[in-house]
């Protein structure tokens, strides 16, 4: 269950990345799939009949990739969930790019066979003419981040994770203010567009931004409600998935608002000067240009930012991003070990041990104040940290008895309940733990 509302949460991926790649093909400051036209050359026969192929590549690939992962969620793989789920999302990522570099280069061939190439690049050096617009106050930030970190006064136990959300609200605010680049709105000597085009970027480029503080000031108290609430930590917690997906809608609509501004400005570009950086976008996608000085810069299109490969902190953050994506089936292999079920329940030196990776739980027998063999667990409401996979569940948990410790293969029983004299509860075992005979030793 565990696994498939993972892949459920990421399985519509690959189709809001067609939607985004088939956008690339409508004429934004001249430019489609990375590269830049006259006008003229946006109503070619040839350029059009290229853009057609590659919307129709991104649906076959979008429909591939779909029903990849449909099979991946499916099948029931033995011991193993992250690790295809990783490498899953490492592809999807991976033919994307391909795709799109495929169709740049073939579209920056056809250019140059045109002669539309410009013989001197045209940098972006047209003064920015004055856009002024109200942006939101640091305050609003500063009170997400307070939002966020409220709980941690009525929660000691999580105040680590309380802190981080406010850490990352106030982090949104330095996004918003230092990763803006106005240089790339230029697109011809028309000053009025190159404001008008700065305005809409510069308001959707903060809305995101404080969506996401206060995105993480509700996580915050969805949190600390799953721990306060028992019974409704499910509840809870669903709706902190629910507002995630909602702010993520909400970004993505932004998105596509300011690419439709951006097609609708520039519609009558392309003729006389214009901007014209293709030889400075690798494969259309990457930024490289040693006299820029900047390490962020705003993507072409759209309201989005990327680096400056040219810049020693570009190779770096261009670097650490890829040992991510890289490091991703890694991951998934210790996730998966992390999740196998507990080993067997152990009684060594009066102290009885249940052991998992990473983590090993001792209980003093003459600590405890009761033990109990069951055949079904409690109702489980939420979990407050810890793992939990089909076939593990470590950590802090809300059970219809209150909060708990768990370390347990939820599939089959029975389970120990172990009540000790401090007031903490730790159900243990399951299936081949031997919780009956540990039972038989301890009652």
């Amino acid at each position: 269950m565990n696994a498939l509302i993972t892949w459920g949460l990421t399985i519509w991926v690959p189709v809001l990345l067609c939607v985004l790649n088939i956008n690339e093909t409508r004429f934004k400051k001249n430019i489609a799939v990375g590269v830049t036209f006259p006008k003229a050359g946006r109503e070619d026969p040839a350029v059009l009949g290229l853009l057609k192929s590659f919307k129709r590549e991104q649906i076959v690939l979008c429909g591939a990739l779909m029903a990849l992962g449909v099979l991946c969620a499916a099948w029931r793989w033995p011991e193993i969930g992250f690790l295809p789920y990783f490498l899953w999302i490492d592809l999807v990522i991976a033919a994307q790019f391909v795709s799109y570099a495929r169709w740049n280069r073939k579209l920056k061939t056809l250019k140059r066979e045109k002669g539309w190439t410009v013989p001197v690049i045209r940098a972006a050096s047209v003064t920015t003419a004055a856009a002024p617009i109200r942006r939101p106050s640091a305050w609003w930030f500063i009170a997400a981040a307070v939002l966020a970190a409220a709980p941690a006064a009525l929660d000691r136990a999580l105040w680590f994770a309380y802190l981080l959300d406010a850490a990352i609200a106030l982090g949104c605010w330095a996004g918003a203010k230092y990763l803006y680049r106005n240089r790339a709105e230029t697109v011809d000597e028309n000053d009025a567009v190159t404001a008008a085009l700065t305005r809409v970027r510069r308001r959707a480029w903060d809305r995101v931004w404080l969506l996401c503080a206060w995105m993480m000031g509700a996580v915050s108290l969805c949190i600390w409600l799953s721990t306060a609430l028992p019974v409704g930590g499910g509840a809870v917690m669903l709706l902190t998935v629910v507002l995630a997906l909602a702010v993520c809608a909400a970004a993505v609509a932004l998105e596509f608002r300011v690419r439709r501004v951006q097609e609708k400005l520039t519609a009558d570009s392309g003729e006389g000067f214009y901007v014209d950086e293709d030889d400075k976008w690798l494969f259309g996608q990457f930024y490289y240009d040693p006299n820029d000085r900047r390490t962020v810069i705003n993507a072409r299109t759209g309201a989005n930012s990327t680096v400056n490969l040219a810049r020693p902190g570009g190779k770096a953050l261009m670097a650490f991003g890829l040992a991510i994506l890289l490091g991703m089936p890694i991951m998934g292999a210790c996730f998966d070990a992390m999740s196998t079920a507990p080993r067997p329940l152990q009684v060594e030196d009066g102290v009885l041990l249940a052991e998992s990776w990473g983590k090993d739980y001792e209980l003093p027998l003459e600590d405890m104040e009761s033990a109990e063999l069951l055949d079904e667990l409690p109702r489980i409401t939420a979990r407050t940290w810890g793992v939990g996979a089909d076939s593990l569940l470590k950590g802090k948990f809300q059970t219809e008895w209150g909060s708990a410790t768990l370390c347990l293969d939820p599939r089959t029983g029975p389970w120990l309940k172990v009540t000790m004299t401090d007031g903490g509860l730790y159900l243990l075992g399951g299936a081949d733990s031997g919780a009956a005979e540990i039972y038989e030793q301890i009652k």
